[in-house]
């Protein structure tokens, strides 16, 4: 199941579509983004849920920062083999870890400095994770991996 709202949906020359998720902060997903290690799902997941809802192929998913913070720049991902492999392979490691009921705070380096939860877990949480069994957060850190 996926929630979220599609901000908007373009159809260009040739009947392409493009989904576009609409962003007022700063510019901070890569350029070549795809998911971004996780961390930048909307434009390949609403880009796939585009296709089923509309029952059309879409072209891309975009990220677009519609202020002067983000300095009006986008990040295009095209829906091609490569989001796709990677959408699969987010899906299958979030299923994993439901399976084994395993959803560890493993947070990456620097990563509570900004996190809304650090109250709820506390300043230590990223020293914690080197306690974890590595083994158990390699589907993590191979996601985390991904472009």
């Amino acid at each position: 199941m996926l929630r979220g709202s599609i901000d908007l949906v373009e159809r260009g020359l040739g009947g392409r579509l493009r989904v576009t998720d609409h962003k007022s902060g700063k510019a901070d997903a890569p350029k070549e983004v795809i998911i971004g290690g996780g961390r930048v799902l909307q434009p390949v997941l609403y880009a796939l849920a585009a296709e089923r809802l509309l029952g059309e192929p879409v072209e891309s998913g975009r990220l677009y920062y519609c202020s002067s913070r983000g300095g009006y720049e986008d990040r295009v991902v095209p829906l091609d083999q490569a989001a796709r492999g990677a959408a699969q392979e987010l899906a299958a490691t979030v299923a994993g870890a439901i399976a084994e009921g395993f959803l560890p705070a493993a947070p990456a380096a620097g990563e509570c400095k900004w996190c809304d939860y650090r109250m709820v877990c506390g300043p230590y949480e990223e020293t914690r994770v080197a306690l974890k069994p590595p083994a158990r957060i390699n589907a993590l850190e191979r996601l985390r991996g991904l472009r």
